[in-house]
């Protein structure tokens, strides 16, 4: 069970701190559960509530990444990509499915598979599609805002060495807190 006042990754919310743990009564049918409250770094505001006895949605819930296991799971992952789809529209769904769901495994091959298709573009004289270059904002903020709770990264652009396997575990301190 995950504590109050303890830190995790949940959806495309982000990163959330475990503000509280307690029963909720929801509904008409006013019987209580058990919820994991979560409240949004980037947006104190929100509130998030997770019924604690849902499997699907608390395994939505990831512990964050120290900066070792980011910098393996980027290498791990450097040469990864998704089938590039010609339908703009088409790649815009599996764009929206992946941010929806916030699985950083996912979000970083998204990074990278439009990355190199925006190099490609750009060697050939032409400009990245604008739902290309949203979907990766989009991605790339989600990644910067989970990775740097855990180290000294600075900026969103920061990570995209990190995505190419540019930072091996040697350098890891430059990511350190």
């Amino acid at each position: 069970m995950l504590k109050k006042g303890g830190y995790v990754v949940y959806r495309s919310e982000g990163v959330c701190i475990i503000s509280d743990v307690r029963e909720e009564s929801f509904g008409a049918i006013g019987q209580k559960e058990e919820y994991y409250i979560l409240t949004p770094v980037s947006d104190p505001r929100s509130t998030v509530y997770v019924p604690a006895k849902n499997e699907k949605l608390c395994a939505c819930m990831r512990k964050l990444l120290c900066a070792s296991e980011i910098i393996e799971l980027c290498n791990s992952l450097k040469n990864e990509r998704i089938e590039w789809l010609s339908d703009s529209r088409g790649r815009n769904n599996i764009y929206r499915d992946i941010i929806s769901a916030g699985d950083r495994r996912d979000l970083i091959i998204l990074i990278n598979t439009i990355l190199e298709k925006s190099d490609d573009n750009r060697e050939h004289g032409r400009k990245i599609v604008i739902t290309d270059e949203n979907a990766l904002k989009r991605a790339k903020k989600m990644l910067f805002d989970e990775f740097s709770a855990s180290t000294d990264i600075s900026s969103e652009e920061d990570i995209i060495p990190l995505l190419k396997g540019e930072i091996s575990l040697s350098d890891k301190k430059m990511l350190l807190h």
